[in-house]
């Protein structure tokens, strides 16, 4: 295997914050009237008594709360120890402060000791101190001067937000506050909000008097009281588990009632603003074996059971622990290919997508029914595609696309009995990697497997883009429309859909006419997420005839409110890095009849997996 040296990515997927974090609106309060911070007492990590009041004599002290599982916090730790030290000569105390009820001092340790922290952090599992300060989540700071007086509270920077992470913070909140407390200036308001994990907390007993935490809704019905082992688990298990478990993209397990527990804050919040589990189609169009969704009543049963307190119930009840396959989600592999050697993944910062050259050294031609994609070290994979490089065409195998991938929660490629890629004997296989940091050095070896045909299929699979190019989105639209049209000159029979674009996108809708006029909504995605690209697994292969006209329509926000948009007065053209664009519909199906002719017109309209750069 040979690392590629030109990195240049063919679509661009940022980190997933997986956890879904909403955010809270920053209090003015503390801006405008300078608190004075109480004394406290707390232990650190390694059980030794810190008074916060020991610090005087220092001109300035930062409180940033921390969660050992929270991803967030976790990106932030290197940042805050770098700032430690910057500003440790102009006697600026920097202090961590862990409020999570179910973490323990070696779990935070752990934590603090791999992303490099030097500077004390203490731990507060009943809130003492975070309800005294008025603290719900981590990822919070508060500033306070020489006299114990509250500065500023707030966010440390602009980075991170609900659903992805901009390259590089533009405003550098925290930064700004502590150079006015130290230059005897007022520290600036941010003008952002806090993201961050939701305090694990001990039980409360429930109110039945009090106003309900979640807006209601019409459509939820009334589920009476609920338990996690009878009503919650059964849920867990089966739309959350396959990705919170021990080596899964999960930040922390959902597999028992502890974990649960230790988590029940967020999971309502995350169930009732809709951020888990992670699913973008409209539930009114198609039917897909791969949907995550809540139904009604399994989102009220969550959300009561938060609500309630979060009740164990009989354990006799909880269903019997699910299993799972120990290194491979497909059969056993006929072969594995790897990268050569580690790639070691820095703790922080923004790297560009990695290319590396894997040798099939097959001798003729394989019959791919099924590929699994493994990565190493998946808490910094967000995304692989594998090509093809057969050494002859100016695409990764023609129109083939990739000829397998992998995307947090996704399932692998598996094609009935009869269905099969084809992997052209002495080609070589590219491996596209995106990672994101964690907040601590991490080496990941992804590798690949693949299940072959038993014997040369009847149908032949490929993956096919239809591409939106040329693209072009004006400076400041917020509502811009991209669309495209590919009549089928051959029956096929359709798999699967994937819809791609990058932070402008908006929403995506795939349509069909077919040839007595009768038109179809394939599938709809109204709130499209840059972070999941997903592919819209049909639970029943779908045939369209000869004739069938395809629509493919994208909206784009190129708008100062979009808040993951780059540059909002740039017109935005077709490109592969994050800040272009990009418009793909790709299907993963099977041309029933003349699939040369196929071929030839999929050519001539510019669509297939995207060009490959001819200096690999």
């Amino acid at each position: 295997m040979k690392r590629i040296a030109t990195v240049l990515p063919f679509v661009a997927l940022p980190v997933v914050l997986t956890v879904g974090y909403l955010a809270r609106p920053t209090r003015a309060v503390a801006q405008t009237a300078k608190l004075r911070v109480p004394d406290f007492t707390l232990k650190t990590t390694d059980g030794q008594p810190f008074q916060f009041y020991s610090l005087a004599g220092k001109k300035a002290a930062v409180l940033f709360f921390v969660g050992a599982d929270c991803p967030v916090a976790k990106l932030y730790l290197p940042r805050l120890q770098q700032l430690s030290k910057k500003y440790a000569a102009q006697g600026v105390a920097f202090v961590g402060i862990n409020a999570n009820a179910h973490e323990t001092p070696e779990e935070m340790a752990k934590a603090a000791k791999a992303a490099g922290v030097t500077f004390p952090i203490l731990m507060d599992p009943r809130q003492e101190v975070a309800d005294k300060l008025d603290v719900k989540r981590t990822c919070e700071a508060l500033l306070v001067d020489g006299k114990a007086q509250l500065c500023y509270r707030g966010p440390v920077d602009n980075q991170y937000d609900y659903t992805g992470r901009k390259p590089a913070p533009t405003e550098s909140f925290l930064t700004k506050a502590v150079e006015a407390t130290l230059n005897g200036k007022p520290a600036p308001k941010p003008t952002t909000t806090v993201v961050g994990c939701l305090l694990d907390r001990l039980p409360v007993p429930e109110d039945p008097d009090a106003a309900p935490k979640y807006p209601a809704e019409a459509a939820l019905p009334d589920v009476g009281k609920v338990t996690w082992a009878a009503n919650v688990a059964p849920i867990l298990q089966a739309k959350c588990e396959s990705c919170h478990r021990p080596g899964q993209v999960g930040p922390f397990p959902l597999q028992t009632y502890e974990h649960a527990r230790r988590w029940s804050a967020m999971i309502g919040e995350t169930v009732q603003t809709k951020r888990m589990p992670p699913w973008h189609a409209d539930p009114t169009h198609g039917d897909f074996a791969n949907d995550r969704s809540l139904t009604p009543k399994e989102k009220a049963t969550i959300l009561a059971w938060v609500k309630q307190g979060a009740p164990q119930g009989d354990l006799k009840k909880a269903p019997k622990s699910k299993s799972f396959t120990e290194g491979w989600n497909i059969e056993k592999p006929d072969v594995v290919l790897k990268m050569e050697q580690p790639y070691t993944v820095a703790a922080t910062g923004t790297l560009p997508y990695q290319w590396f050259r894997v040798p099939t050294n097959f001798t003729e031609d394989k019959w791919i029914q099924a590929a699994e994609v493994k990565p190493g070290e998946r808490g910094v994979v967000h995304h692989v595609l594998v090509f093809i490089d057969d050494h002859k065409t100016l695409r990764p195998n023609g129109l083939d696309g990739f000829i397998a991938e992998y995307v947090p929660g996704e399932s692998p490629m598996v094609f009935p009995e009869g269905v099969a890629k084809r992997v052209p004997k002495g080609s070589d296989l590219l491996f596209q990697i995106h990672y994101t940091p964690v907040g601590a050095e991490k080496k990941d070896l992804t590798s690949l497997g693949f299940k072959f045909a038993a014997k040369a299929p009847e149908k032949v699979a490929d993956t096919v883009g239809i591409l939106g190019m040329p693209l072009r989105i004006p400076p400041g639209a917020e509502n811009h429309k991209v669309e495209r049209h590919f009549t089928l000159p051959v029956d096929a029979t359709v798999y699967s859909y994937s819809p791609h674009m990058h932070v402008r996108g908006k929403a995506f809708r795939i349509s069909a006419t077919y040839p007595d006029g009768k038109e179809e909504v394939l599938l709809s995605v109204p709130k499209y997420d840059f972070n999941w690209q997903t592919r819209y697994l049909l639970k029943e292969p779908k045939k369209f005839a000869k004739g069938t006209q395809l629509l493919v329509e994208a909206w784009y926000d190129n708008s100062k409110n979009n808040p993951f948009n780059p540059d909002p007065t740039k017109t935005v053209t077709w490109g592969e890095q994050t800040e272009d664009e990009m418009m793909i519909g790709y299907f993963d199906y099977v041309a029933e009849g003349n699939r040369n002719q196929l071929v030839r017109l999929q050519n001539l309209m510019g669509l297939g997996g995207g060009r490959r750069r001819t200096d690999r």
